[in-house]
């Protein structure tokens, strides 16, 4: 029989080991000395990206730009900078350079990747030192407190990219120390390479297959528990529905009505006139008729209280009320803020706080369209709102500590009021406001609550409060407090629990004046934040 039908025992190729390919590649000595250039464009992005966002971060921290004033660790994270751009360069030319591929070009393109490291190494390391620094003076970052963990997830936030580069440059060494492409360089053949075997354990799960996968599996598991699945729930759970404020034309009549305030009767006296035996009382020199008739106006004061053909609110000078960017469709809701605290939701229950304001407001302005209940939601769903469909106000009260509230919720609730809401807030008691005050710090840290003065256009209409919104309550004061932003109240802080006086009869005290007062006082909040509202989206459509 001939030899040639008998099958032929098959032989590896010379110039592979072990089922690893060694034999020269030009492919991937290119691909090394091309994917190395790349580093030109991250190394100008930190370069040109990194002082910009380095000054922002200064300019919404005064504290910490107060507290590295003269320290060199600014100057040593600009040095970083400037250094990932002369690393990109670097790396450029000798990717460049490396084309030519010989065993001198080989070389200039391994050390070039070592800069990479060292610029790396220094950013992460300033970087540490800097936050570290931070966390022991105990300055606040964007209004928050900080600790440990939130340090290091805010060093993680930055240095992130970095790190990255890092993992990229280290890849590109070990490529440069597979034989394949070695040889391409250098032409020495020969044995596989520590490189190769990198390479090949990460692409068949190493010499122990069944290890390997399940360090991948329970890596892989890992990653998906902690990050992925959270991350996927935050973008498809808790959607909301954009917020529609009524289209039209508002021109709304001013109210005012005036309740008689208690009168004290003046005491008489009596006294000795010197020189006289007759007791009798020396007249007041400011008892005069036209003190008197002065007196008995000043005992009028006027606060909120039943309208009376009350005119529709709305901007524009129309009759039908509404605003131009409003909506046909549209319901007029009333969305609270929770948080981890107590009573947030006091007056969500049978109290029924929210929908009978929601009542009052319907009958004052004319708007019937209004939600069949209050509505709550965590401060991180109004990052979901459309540009155009926000809701112009959120309502945040409670009876105790607010509890810990995130940085990235104090950024959202931010974000939100500096691009057209607004936040009414309303102490249910001492302790909340202790807690709100301090909250509303990080949220707007730079800009302190101050006083509301009485003549300000929240308490002008649809009725007129000249004495400023009245008191209520006093778990923090006596006077409505806020904070401004480019000449618009961006918060309102009410010390008096409003949200008590609007609940149903049978669950507060109040007299009906006060409850009329506090009606009124909500609906001109309202309408202050749909008219701003109404800026904002008008603005942004432009």
């Amino acid at each position: 029989m001939s030899s040639s039908n008998q099958s032929q025992p098959s032989t590896l190729p010379h110039e592979w080991v072990d089922e690893i390919p060694t034999r020269p590649s030009p492919f991937k000595a290119i691909v090394a000395s091309v994917a190395t250039m790349m580093l030109l464009g991250l190394g100008l992005a930190f370069w040109n990206w990194g002082p910009p966002a380095l000054e922002a971060f200064l300019d919404d921290n005064v504290a910490i730009a107060i507290h590295f004033e003269s320290d060199q660790l600014l100057q040593g994270l600009g040095i970083c900078f400037k250094a990932f751009g002369l690393v990109g360069v670097l790396c450029a030319a000798a990717g460049l350079l490396s084309l030519l591929r010989n065993a001198a070009t080989y070389h200039i393109l391994r050390t070039s990747l070592i800069a990479v490291y060292l610029g790396v190494g220094a950013y992460v390391s300033v970087v540490w030192i800097g936050l570290f620094d931070i966390l022991g003076a105990e300055i606040e970052i964007y209004g928050a407190k900080q600790d440990r963990a939130t340090i290091l997830l805010f060093w993680w936030s930055l240095c992130w990219p970095a790190l990255a580069v890092a993992l990229y440059a280290g890849w590109l060494r070990i490529m440069l120390r597979s034989r394949s492409v070695y040889s391409a360089f250098t032409s020495n053949t020969g044995d596989a390479m520590r490189g190769d075997i990198v390479l090949e354990d990460l692409r068949t799960h190493g010499r122990d297959p069944r290890h390997r996968r399940s360090l991948y599996g329970s890596f892989t598991t890992h990653v998906m528990i902690l990050i992925v699945i959270p991350w996927l729930l935050s973008l498809f759970t808790g959607d909301v529905e954009p917020y529609k404020v009524p289209k039209g034309k508002g021109n709304p009549v001013v109210a005012m009505v005036k309740m008689v305030k208690p009168k004290k009767k003046k005491k008489k006296t009596l006294t000795l006139r010197p020189n006289s035996d007759i007791i009798t009382a020396i007249p007041d020199l400011d008892e005069t008729e036209v003190d008197k008739q002065m007196e008995k106006q000043t005992q009028n004061t006027y606060v909120a209280g039943a309208i009376a053909n009350p005119g529709k609110i709305g901007k524009g000078g129309g009759p039908e009320g509404g605003w131009p960017a409003g909506m046909d469709d549209y319901k007029i809701r009333f969305i609270r803020l929770e948080h981890s605290g107590k009573g947030w939701d006091d007056g969500m229950n049978e109290t029924g706080a929210d929908i009978n304001f929601l009542r009052e407001f319907s009958r004052i302005t004319g708007l019937k369209k209004i939600a069949r209940k209050g509505e709550s939601h965590s401060i991180a769903l109004l990052k979901k709102y459309p540009k155009d469909g926000f809701p112009p106000f959120v309502y945040l009260t409670g009876n105790d500590n607010m509890g810990r509230i995130s940085s990235a919720d104090i950024k959202i609730l931010r974000e939100y009021c500096l691009g057209g809401g607004m936040l009414i807030a309303d102490a249910g008691s001492a302790r909340f406001h202790n807690s709100f005050i301090h909250f509303i710090r990080q949220v707007f840290p730079g800009k302190p609550l101050v006083d509301i003065a009485d003549d300000d256009m929240l308490y002008q209409a649809p009725t007129r409060f000249p004495d400023g919104a009245p008191a209520f309550w006093h778990h923090g004061g006596r006077r409505a407090l806020g904070i401004k932003h480019d000449g618009r109240w961006v918060a309102f802080y009410h010390p008096g629990d409003m949200n008590d006086a609007w609940k149903s009869s049978g669950y507060t005290d109040v007299s009906p004046e006060m409850r009329d007062a506090a009606m009124s006082l909500g609906v001109n909040l309202i309408n202050y934040a749909f008219n701003n509202w109404d800026d904002a989206v008008t603005k942004a459509k432009k």
